[in-house]
C-alpha cells in the first residue's frame, strides 16, 4: 500500500470515529467486538464512502491488538453494532484465534524491535567508526603537514649551504664518506713507507773515487779486535721485503655517528 493510500484509509476512519463513536472510539481501552458483516451496515449507512476504502479502515480497525484483547477479555459474550447495540455473541473458537492472533502480532512486535535495537547499535557502531576515521585522517593530514615543513626547511638550509660554495650531504653519505676515509688510512698505515726510486745503472760510475785515508803520524794504534755476533749492531730490517698481510681494521659506529678509527700502531 502506498503512502497515499495509507493517507486516505485514516482519513476514513478518522470518519467512522466520528459518525459512529460507540463503534469505533477515539479511547484505545474502549473498543469492543464488532458484529459479523457490519461492513454491509458501513456502506448502508455511509454510501458516500468508497466501499473498498471502507473495508480497508475496518480491516485496521479489527487487526489491532486493542481489539484482539477485547475479544479475549471483553466483558461479556456480546458484539455491537454501529449504534452500540448488542448484535451476536463471541464463541470460545474465536476468543482462541483471536489469541492466537494476538500473540502472532506480540511476537512481530518483538521481531520489528529486535531489528530496530540491531539497527540502531549498528548505526552506532558505525558512526564511532566514522569518528575514528575521521581524526586519522586529520592526523595524516597534520603528519603530511609537519613533513613537508620539514623538508622546505631541509631544502632551505641546503640552499644556505651551496651559496656559502659547502656541498651538503647527508647522514648516510657521511657516514660512508668517513668510513671509505677510515679505511683508506688503515691501508697506507699498513703498507709502511714507499720505497727509494731505483737510480739509473750510469749514475753509480759516475760517481767519485773515495779518498785514501791520511797518514796520522803518532803513537802505534791498538788494532781492533773482531766483534762477537752479539755486540754487533742489529741491522735494519729490507725495505724491499713485503708486509705481511693484516685484517682490515674494522670501524666501529657509535652512538653519534662518529667513525673511530683503530689506534695508530707502535
Amino acid at each position: 500500500m502506498s503512502q497515499s493510500d495509507k493517507r486516505a484509509v485514516s482519513a476514513v476512519h478518522a470518519l467512522l470515529i466520528q459518525r459512529f463513536p460507540k463503534a469505533f472510539p477515539k479511547d484505545y481501552d474502549a473498543i469492543r467486538p464488532l458484529k459479523l458483516g457490519i461492513h454491509a451496515d458501513l456502506i448502508a449507512r455511509a454510501p458516500d464512502l468508497d466501499p473498498i476504502l471502507l473495508r480497508r479502515a475496518l480491516a485496521n480497525h479489527t487487526q489491532r491488538d486493542g481489539y484482539w484483547l477485547a475479544l479475549i477479555h471483553g466483558r461479556g459474550d456480546h458484539r455491537y453494532d454501529l449504534d452500540g447495540q448488542p448484535a451476536g455473541t463471541v464463541t470460545p473458537e474465536e476468543r482462541a484465534e483471536a489469541q492466537k492472533q494476538l500473540d502472532a502480532s506480540m511476537k512481530r512486535g518483538q521481531d520489528r524491535a529486535e531489528r530496530v535495537r540491531t539497527h540502531q547499535e549498528r548505526e552506532a557502531q558505525r558512526k564511532k567508526q566514522r569518528e575514528i576515521e575521521r581524526k586519522n585522517r586529520e592526523a595524516k593530514a597534520a603528519r603530511k603537514a609537519e613533513h613537508e615543513r620539514v623538508q622546505r626547511e631541509i631544502a632551505a638550509r641546503k640552499a644556505a649551504l651551496i651559496a656559502q660554495g659547502i656541498t651538503p650531504e647527508s647522514r648516510s653519505e657521511r657516514k660512508r664518506r668517513l668510513a671509505r676515509e677510515a679505511a683508506e688510512r688503515a691501508a697506507r698505515r699498513h703498507q709502511g713507507p714507499r720505497p727509494a726510486p731505483d737510480r739509473p745503472a750510469g749514475e753509480a760510475s759516475q760517481r767519485p773515487a773515495p779518498r785514501p785515508p791520511k797518514d796520522v803520524t803518532g803513537p802505534a794504534q791498538r788494532p781492533e779486535r773482531p766483534m762477537d755476533r752479539d755486540e754487533r749492531p742489529a741491522q735494519a730490517p729490507d725495505r724491499d721485503e713485503p708486509a705481511p698481510d693484516r685484517p682490515m681494521p674494522q670501524v666501529e659506529f657509535r652512538k653519534k655517528r662518529r667513525v673511530v678509527p683503530p689506534p695508530d700502531e707502535k
